[in-house]
């Protein structure tokens, strides 16, 4: 199946962009490849991807240092798109290459890593020819998230953070790849290969904002009413589920409330902690713009729940 950022979404998809963009039009301080270039990884995705238009078979992590006194935290950031493009172009609501949610944490004196994970189809994600969710052969987008919490962390005295402060979050279906990265840090989504997949991949903290693909019907599970109350079967809970705070709009029409509702629902069934904020307007895509609703509140919400959890 080909997979075209669509000229309506090009702005705001990082695989639709030229290759060159200004060094002036972007504030990260370096690019990391996430993976040696011969990892078997690295090969098995580019085998997977290929006849995929536009794909990002090269994932990387994109470094953005605190504007302010360091308080030697870190936030990797997974942007959305579906699972089938980066939705980090010139109009995205996070910025052009995460620049703005990146200039909000950094301004706060946290340390913001963008990763881009490989895409297209590399997490749950509609198929608009089969009318059904599918689910890959290899997780590449997990694999991704799971080796970009291991190397900050083992590079942490480089970043200058502390080990103990990484935390995720993420947007829409990075939202749902936060939740993942928060959940199955167990075991690898692929063979370890080198001393950085021997830290842990757990993430410390956990803010999925309007986070997809998180109940039954991405499994094509019917009747539909109740599989949109039962917890996606790819997210397994316990209580080592690191603190989350859950971001949500109530009039979302892509990916309703009760997704983090649900979620919710079953951290606190296990006695993990976390918080729910549902806003009651903000719609989709809502990134850290202000569009003068409801939702607009969140990213303060978000800087009160870290200082309560003594990251800030």
């Amino acid at each position: 199946m080909r997979t075209v950022c669509s000229a309506a979404l090009a702005a705001f998809c990082l695989l639709a962009l030229p290759a060159r963009v200004a060094a002036t039009e972007t504030a990260y301080s370096e690019e990391v490849p996430l993976w040696p270039e011969d990892a078997q990884v690295v090969r098995i995705g580019i085998q997977e991807l290929a006849g995929e238009e536009w794909a990002l078979t090269h994932p990387s992590l994109l470094v953005y240092r605190p504007r302010a006194t360091s308080v030697r935290a870190a936030i990797l950031v997974f942007p959305g798109g579906g699972y089938k493009a980066l939705g980090i172009g010139p109009k995205s609501t996070l910025g052009l290459y995460g620049a703005d949610v990146c200039r909000w944490l950094t301004d706060r004196g946290i340390t913001c890593i963008l990763v881009k994970y490989r895409v297209p189809n590399t997490g749950c994600n509609w198929n608009s020819e089969t009318r059904r969710h599918e689910s890959p052969s290899v997780p590449m987008a997990l694999q991704d998230a799971q080796r970009a919490v291991s190397m900050v962390r083992f590079d942490a005295a480089r970043y200058g953070i502390d080990p103990d402060k990484i935390g995720v979050m993420g947007f829409s279906a990075g939202g749902n790849l936060a939740v993942l990265s928060s959940t199955s840090f167990g075991a690898r989504a692929y063979e370890p290969m080198d001393a950085i997949d021997r830290v842990s991949s757990r993430p410390d903290f956990a803010i999925p904002v309007y986070p997809g693909h998180l109940t039954m019907e991405h499994k094509n599970t019917t009747p539909r009413s109740v599989a949109a109350q039962q917890l996606n079967t790819d997210i397994v809970v316990s209580r080592e589920v690191p603190p989350t705070l859950l971001i949500h709009a109530k009039d979302d029409p892509v990916d309703p409330a009760y997704y983090s509702e649900v979620y919710a629902r079953e951290l606190r069934k296990v006695g993990a902690p976390v918080e729910l904020h549902l806003y009651e307007t903000g719609g989709h895509a809502f990134g850290v713009r202000k569009q003068g609703k409801d939702a607009d509140r969140w990213t303060d919400d978000a800087m009160r729940w870290l200082r309560e959890i003594n990251v800030l």
